[in-house]
């Protein structure tokens, strides 16, 4: 299973994307994932708070 990194806000989702292309990031695992996102909202000011989604894609 793949898993990305998504926050919502306004009934927006908004996918983490690649620096270097506009695709979504992918992980493979779920911790991984889990690792960067809390990194994320560690960082971020905003009370919009980035999560871990399964991908079904």
């Amino acid at each position: 299973m793949l898993y990305r990194i998504v926050r919502e806000a306004n009934g927006t989702k908004t996918y983490l994307k690649h620096s270097s292309s506009s695709s979504d990031m992918l992980f493979r695992s779920e911790t991984e994932a889990t690792d960067l996102m809390q990194k994320l909202n560690s960082q971020t000011k905003s009370d919009v708070r980035w999560s871990v989604q399964a991908s079904i894609d």
